[in-house]
């Protein structure tokens, strides 16, 4: 699914494939850090490459850990390198395919004036401030594009963490479609890009009850999928 992120970059959204799923891994998933057999994966990578005309060997991808770290693809750093230990990319560089995988968490691809970024923000993330330290990366953020993540619709979580998150982000504040605590997260990234006078755009809904997603909430052993960003 295509992402609006401003002249010059291009970038995307990808799902769950609608074929059935195989006994190991899931289709469509693009992980290679979740349960997959090796050339289902490399058939569903190869198939989103060619879709966006970019190179899967040569995408960068992260190790993510639930932090507010930002990692940088310059012009030295090998194609397709994986960055550790950081949930945000940057990259000025053309050319450069930069990648956050998400099952539930929100992922957010940004425009600047240092170039692009791809944000992976789970409930840590979001309260870490992960995002607007990507924004600082790239020396402030004119577009972004914020992709498929639960909603608060769905959410579920204990009370006192809702009323700690909703302390830091009001707009995370909110209540299952049963009435029981929970967390907007992408209303909560979206008040903070708007906030900061970022034009942003939500792509895709919620992960937990709309069809078409990877979700960690509906099946814990789920795929991932990708948040691409490329500068052309």
């Amino acid at each position: 699914m295509p992402a609006p992120l401003g002249p010059g970059v291009e970038a995307w959204f990808t799902g769950r494939a609608r074929r059935a799923d195989p006994p190991v891994g899931r289709a469509g998933n693009l992980s290679h850090h979740r349960p997959h057999v090796p050339e289902v994966l490399a058939a569903d990578r190869a198939s989103v490459g060619e879709r966006t005309g970019t190179d899967p060997a040569a995408w960068h991808l992260m190790v993510q850990v639930h932090g507010a770290d930002v990692g940088r693809v310059v012009e030295d750093t090998p194609l397709g390198a994986e960055l550790r230990d950081v949930d945000a990319l940057v990259s000025a560089e053309r050319g450069r395919v930069l990648a956050a995988a998400a099952a539930d968490c929100v992922p957010v691809l940004l425009q600047g004036p240092g170039g692009v970024a791809a944000v992976h923000a789970g409930r840590r993330g979001v309260v870490a401030g992960t995002v607007a330290a990507a924004t600082a990366a790239l020396g402030g953020a004119t577009h972004a594009a914020v992709g498929p993540a639960i909603g608060g619709c769905c959410y579920e979580v204990p009370q006192q963490m809702r009323d700690e998150v909703a302390a830091v982000h009001p707009r995370a504040h909110a209540t299952t479609t049963w009435g029981t605590p929970s967390l907007d997260l992408p209303g909560a990234v979206l008040d903070g890009l708007a906030a900061a006078g970022v034009r942003a755009e939500r792509v895709g809904g919620c992960t937990r009850c709309e069809p078409g997603w990877f979700s960690h909430r509906a099946d814990p052993d789920s795929g991932r999928q990708f948040a691409l960003v490329v500068r052309r």
